[in-house]
């Protein structure tokens, strides 16, 4: 067994359901001086990429949008994956390796786990704000390790994942698509040619709308009940299910959750997480 597949097994094992291997030097192409890898890990050659279900696929079918970070999948156990994974890269072959990239500053990532993924052939960016789509599961959340040891990168895909065809068609034909008629006041583009000739996620609109189960907003909530002079409001504010709600989402390390109403009618999406019920087989008594 090589060590890609040592490493890939390792990470299935531990609960992801995609890994990939992106060559620092394919991401270096795209991602900016003080963005990039060898940036956080001086050295670094690999980045190992993990993926996994943003949420389950019954929380997409429940007509509330909660339901979807409030049963949050891969989210509650990449970082161990990324640790257990980085561990025995330092601990077997003996180059450096870390589990987490330093925090964002305000919305901006000190590495793009899109780029990452994108170079690891685990998806391609999509119209809808850009998340990555898996031409077999749909949406993915991500996390990666950087690492010192050059391994075999598998490269991006060849071959987009978005836009669909069915998508393609209806753009020719309505002139839009459903993830961009679902919120057209936060997401935007045009498809050329079956290809994305552009698109833009107006980040600045969906995190005032759809992401405010972080530290920021509760912040922003306690500086306005400090201000407020009537002290039943304040108390409203202060005990109420906004501040109840964020403070669960922040012990639960749900932080931050995005409404998916763009990703519901996506048939990429769709096909992802559609299940088909297995028989069940009755034994005789």
């Amino acid at each position: 067994m090589t060590p890609e597949e040592e490493i890939k097994q390792l990470a299935k094992q531990r609960g992801a359901e995609l890994v990939g291997i992106a060559a620092v030097a394919d991401i270096n192409r795209y991602a900016p001086p003080g963005y990039r890898p060898d940036d956080i890990l001086p050295g670094a050659k690999s980045v190992v990429v993990f993926a996994g279900n943003i949420t389950t696929r019954g929380a997409w079918r429940s007509p509330y949008y909660e339901t979807i970070f409030a049963n949050f999948d891969f989210f509650r156990i990449r970082y161990g994956i990324s640790l257990a994974v980085a561990k025995f890269i330092e601990s077997k072959y003996g180059y450096y390796a870390l589990a987490d990239t330093p925090p964002p500053v305000g919305l901006c990532p000190s590495l793009s786990l899109k780029l990452c993924a994108e170079m690891a052939g685990l998806g391609t960016r999509s119209m809808a704000g850009g998340v990555i789509l898996n031409r077999e599961r749909g949406v993915l959340n991500l996390m990666a390790c950087v690492t010192t040891m050059p391994l075999k990168a598998d490269g991006p895909l060849m071959e987009p994942v978005c836009p669909h065809a069915s998508c393609v068609k209806l753009g020719q034909k309505r002139g839009t698509v459903p993830c961009l008629e679902a919120c057209p006041e936060c997401l935007s583009g045009e498809l050329e040619s079956g290809r994305i000739k552009w698109m833009r996620f107006d980040r600045r609109v969906c995190s005032t709308r759809a992401q405010n189960l972080s530290p920021v907003p509760l912040q922003r909530m306690l500086l306005e009940a400090e201000k407020e002079p009537d002290a039943g409001v304040r108390k409203s504010m202060l005990l109420g299910s906004f501040s109840r709600n964020a403070l669960q989402a922040m012990a639960s390390s749900t932080i931050v959750g995005q409404c998916g109403v763009c990703l519901r009618d996506c048939p990429v999406c769709i096909k992802g997480r559609t299940l088909k019920p297995r028989e069940i087989k009755k034994e005789r008594c």
